[in-house]
This record gives structure tokens, C-alpha cells and sequence, in this order.
């Protein structure tokens, strides 16, 4: 089942910044795999890497009937999602609760559900991300609203006054 989470880990705008010749590694306590159905359950301390790219969860559920990756749950205390843009900016996820849907390249978080790019922010209860897109769905927060935060990026100094 390992090489079904190296479809996961090299889908959409990720692929940029994964080696595919990279190993993938998980580190847990325990483990249960249960071929006939087509999933894995990885428990305690749950981190999966691929070069740049780190997932972690209390548990992570690794569903592939077939052996066709489906999806992938992670559920923690958050559940994190760390890598690099095509840009080199670091992105970060959070919730309580991360799905990943890579046929469809969409990443569904809920739960105190936060996703950082840069130094760009945006929370919310629940949030969708399309990963082919790179669109945002945000739904209501703890605080009964979406909460977005855009930072400036550096401007050029303007010109010193008398230079022309």
C-alpha cells in the first residue's frame, strides 16, 4: 500500500516541489493493514514525509480498494500538513480533521480549520481546497465568520524625493 501515498504526496501544485525518486516514510506506533478491504490505519504519533512535504495526525486511515489510492484521513490534535509551493513559500495546514482527495486533488479540512501560504492565512470551521484550481471554499469559524488575513508583500522604495 506505500505506493499508493506517493500518488497522494505527488498530487496537484505539490508535485513541483516532490522528488518522485524520494522515499515516502511513516513513522508510528502501531499499525493495521487490512488488504482485503483496501485500508491502512497507522496510530500514535503519525508522520508521513517526502522530501519537503511532512503529514502528521494522532491517526492517519490510508483507504485503497484495489490498490487505487482513494483517500486519506488524518485526524489529530491537529492533523498537519506542512510543504513548499511552486514558489518556495512554506504552506501549512491544520484541522482537527484532513482529508485528501487525490483523484480529485482536493483537500477538505474540518475543525478549527486553518491554511497558511507564505504569510497569507484564512480560517474557518471548514475549508476546501482544490489543489488543480488552487481555489478556496471557507465556511463559518469559532467565531461565527470566515477570518482571512492577506499580508502586503514588499513594495520598491519609492524613489528618494528630488531624484528623478
Amino acid at each position: 500500500m506505500i505506493p499508493a501515498l506517493a500518488i497522494l504526496l505527488l498530487a496537484g501544485p505539490l508535485q513541483a516541489q516532490v522528488d518522485r525518486t524520494l522515499p515516502i516514510r511513516i513513522e508510528a506506533d502501531s499499525a493495521t493493514l487490512d488488504d482485503n478491504r483496501g485500508i491502512s490505519t497507522y496510530r500514535g504519533g503519525v508522520r508521513i514525509t517526502q522530501g519537503a512535504t511532512e503529514i502528521t495526525g494522532d491517526t492517519v486511515t490510508v483507504h485503497t480498494p484495489g490498490r487505487v489510492l482513494e483517500r486519506m484521513t488524518s485526524e489529530g490534535r491537529p492533523a498537519t500538513l506542512r510543504t513548499q509551493d511552486p514558489q518556495g513559500r512554506e504552506v501549512r495546514a491544520e484541522a482537527a480533521r484532513m482529508e485528501f482527495f487525490p483523484t480529485e486533488q482536493r483537500m477538505e479540512l474540518s475543525g478549527s480549520a486553518r491554511v497558511r501560504q507564505g504569510a497569507d492565512e484564512f480560517r474557518g470551521s471548514r475549508i476546501i481546497y482544490d489543489l488543480r484550481t488552487a481555489t478556496l471554499e471557507a465556511r463559518t469559524g469559532d467565531t461565527g465568520r470566515v477570518e482571512a488575513i492577506f499580508t502586503p508583500r514588499d513594495q520598491a522604495p519609492a524613489p528618494a524625493e528630488g531624484a528623478r
